[in-house]
């Protein structure tokens, strides 16, 4: 007899084994011009691939100037436009140029050098001073297979470096070494140039490859950089071990004694140090009936959206702000009293703003939120940004006083990278720029003021329609997610697009396109009756190695990319409302309506366990010792080898919606929309936890 958790598991990725049989019906390619896509990104015009479809049917006849005329017909405003590439990918005109370009044969390499090596050669001899960047950008982008064309892709490669743009510099070398074999510069050189710079990008499989060339095909060869002149793959190692940031290239050691994370045993009676109560401070004083009203909200089921730095967790409670002492349990402030969301529960026009959408941030001594006021009367009220001072909570800036923000509403959490805050936003239709339709863009920030540093279209929505909800329905909109990397910031709007961008410029670099489902195209209303389908929470990608994994909120497709190499490495069927948890150790594990593990290598179903309440939302903890989610029933620690439930620790949040699972040195914190408790880690803090819990109720 087939027991319930293989019937589970057939359930949730049945149609993922059948991937790669032959037989399965090969479905239609993912173009960036798909009308039935929700999403496009900023397309190049019909004239465009006209000359592109021009300069295919010229070459093949042989006539090379004709082709050449068409392909240089593309102005440079069209060149940053998009167009469909190979596997998925969609990228620059510019890109798709140079491409066709390195790819004539030599009769049309000897036709293309004879009329635009003298344009090259201007530009590379104007290339001084403050026009160097933008004209060595130019060639590249222009005229790479021209005979000074690697030439300006060597001096643009170390202009990025010097930048800190390791990935754009690491392409540019590598360019050279696979598509100019007539190159007059030494391969040992720029193959050592594009080590050190895959190195600094964490590119390893590309690094190991360049490596092993160094190694073997250059092993004859002397190099110079820095004044230090030798074999390039000795060259190679004696920069990489005077740079800790990329040592671990080198040589990766055992970890140090006391860097493995303790093990996480809830295996014990723990009594929390401390509880703040939520619920219990904005239900006090209801009667019975206020009491069912109250309840039978969506505001009553939400959970705070939380951040830990330091010795204080930052909360953002459906727009009302606190931060609490993680010693004590102590509100250190809070922006409202937490019984005015009994107020705001009763205004319908803000039930339509999911919980999902209130984001926190901390960092230093400024926390950063994305929020709206619930108690709004506005149905169309817009989300809006605040940085507040960590310390007592004073509004420094939002974005409602600043003009550049009038037309964006942030539909994403932030990231912070140093003195840059990137939030993903959605722009408003500007009848001023006869753009009718909303954008989704990537704002870049200065934490400190809110000023904008640039600001990144992404792509266009195929749609404008407008959702008017009643009574609990709520906003399922996925929330786009980014990740940054190596010096790139890379964008998943869950509606179909992977971007990546250039973190420091802003300049869209490419994107992928994954399978998703349709946008509704008419306007309708939501209504009480209205079912609402499962869907899980947005995720950013998640890296393995050097590929990113991809599962878009509204995608039945898992996806593997390389995004160096811009190839897809793989594609699996799963289940439309799964989630990507974590990857480690060969295992994937999902979230969804159940909890699963997948194994990378073979990409089969390990096992599949449901759970009260599933697992569409909220933090689970994966580690080597477990798999812990909190529960409806308490928090439930499953095997991560098996699935099996190993254990049930109630703990103090039973009745609960579930929630969050969070991890410091000392505790193990509980986030639900019930209450915030702090449980003790370890032995020792279970011998500590002897005294009476702090109860604190706000």
């Amino acid at each position: 007899m087939i027991s319930m958790r293989c019937m589970i598991a057939l359930v949730l990725l049945s149609p993922a084994l059948a991937f790669g049989q032959s037989g399965a019906v090969e479905e239609e390619k993912v173009s960036n011009d798909n009308p039935a896509r929700p999403l496009q990104m900023p397309p190049a015009t019909t004239e465009v691939k006209e000359a592109l479809d021009d300069f295919e049917r010229f070459q093949r006849r042989g006539a090379w100037e004709r082709a050449l005329k068409a392909l240089y017909s593309i102005t440079e405003d069209q060149a940053r436009r998009f167009v469909d590439g190979d596997a998925g990918f969609i990228v620059p005109v510019a890109q798709k140029r140079r491409q066709v370009l390195t790819g004539l044969p030599p009769e049309g390499q000897a036709a293309y050098r004879l009329f635009y090596d003298a344009e090259a050669a201007k530009l590379l001899a104007e290339a001084e001073g403050p026009a160097e960047l933008a004209n060595l950008e130019r060639i590249y982008s222009a005229y790479f297979t021209t005979s000074i064309g690697d030439d300006a892709a060597d001096r643009l490669g170390d202009l990025y470096f010097e930048m800190g743009r390791f990935d754009r510099a690491a392409d540019c070398w590598l360019s050279i070494l696979r598509d100019r074999p007539d190159t007059n510069l030494s391969p040992a050189t720029i193959a050592l140039k594009s080590a050190l710079a895959l190195a600094r990008a964490g590119r390893r499989s590309e690094f190991a490859q360049v490596r092993a060339d160094l190694v073997d095909r250059y092993k004859d060869d002397v190099t110079t950089i820095g004044g230090r002149t030798a074999a390039p793959a000795a060259l190679l190692r004696q920069i990489l071990e005077d740079d800790p940031a990329v040592g671990v290239l080198v040589e990766t050691a055992d970890p140090a004694p006391g860097t493995v994370d303790a093990p996480l045993d809830l295996g014990r009676p723990i009594e929390p140090d401390w509880q703040l109560r939520l619920a219990e401070s904005i239900e006090a004083g209801m009667t019975p009936v206020e009491l069912n009203q109250w309840r039978s909200t969506m505001i009553s089921a939400a959970k705070p959206a939380v951040t830990i730095e330091g010795s204080t967790l930052y909360a953002n409670y459906m727009g009302l702000i606190f931060a609490v002492d993680l010693n004590s349990g102590k509100l250190r402030w809070r922006s409202d009293a937490f019984h005015h969301l009994k107020a705001a529960a009763s205004q319908q026009n803000g039930m339509a703003a999911g919980p999902g959408r209130f984001a926190i941030l901390a960092s230093g001594e400024s926390v950063w939120t994305v929020t709206r006021d619930v108690k709004s009367q506005n149905y169309m009220a817009t989300f809006h940004l605040e940085c507040r001072r960590a310390d007592d909570g004073e509004v420094v800036w939002k974005s409602t006083d600043l003009t550049d923000y009038a037309r964006f509403d942030p539909n994403g959490p932030p990231l912070l990278n140093g003195d840059v805050l990137y939030v993903p936003a959605k722009a408003q239709p500007n009848p001023q720029e006869s753009q009718p339709l909303p954008q989704q863009v990537v704002l870049a920030i200065q934490p400190h003021d809110g000023k904008l540093i640039w600001t990144t279209e992404v792509g266009v929505f195929r749609q404008g329609q407008q959702r008017y909800y009643y009574y609990n329905m709520v906003d399922t909109s996925p929330q786009p997610r980014l990740l940054l990397r190596a010096g790139s910031l890379y964008v998943d709007t869950h509606v179909g697009i992977l971007a990546r961008l250039d973190a420091d410029g802003g300049g869209l670099d490419w994107g992928y396109g994954y399978k998703t489902a349709a946008p509704q195209s008419q306007m309708h209303f939501s209504s009480y009756n209205r079912v609402q389908q499962p869907q899980a929470v947005a995720g950013p990608p998640i890296e393995i190695g050097d590929a990113l994994l991809i599962k878009g909120a509204q995608s039945s497709r898992l996806n593997a990319i390389d995004p160096n190499r811009m190839t897809t490495l793989w594609e699996r069927t799963v289940s439309k409302d799964s989630r990507i948890l974590s990857a480690d150790d060969g295992t994937l594990f999902l979230g969804g309506q159940e909890l699963a593990a997948l194994e990378l290598e073979a990409r089969g179903l390990s096992w599949a366990t449901r759970l009260p309440g599933g697992s569409l939302e909220g933090e689970v903890l994966v580690r080597p010792d477990g798999v812990f989610q909190l529960t409806p029933r308490g928090v439930f620690e499953l095997d991560p080898g098996s699935g099996d439930v190993r254990r049930i620790f109630r703990g103090e949040d039973l009745g609960s919606g579930g929630g969050d699972l969070l991890l410091t040195d000392d505790r193990l914190l509980t986030v639900s929309n019930r209450a915030v408790t702090a449980y003790p880690r370890g032995a020792a803090g279970a011998e500590a936890s002897t005294t009476p819990m702090e109860k604190v109720s706000r």
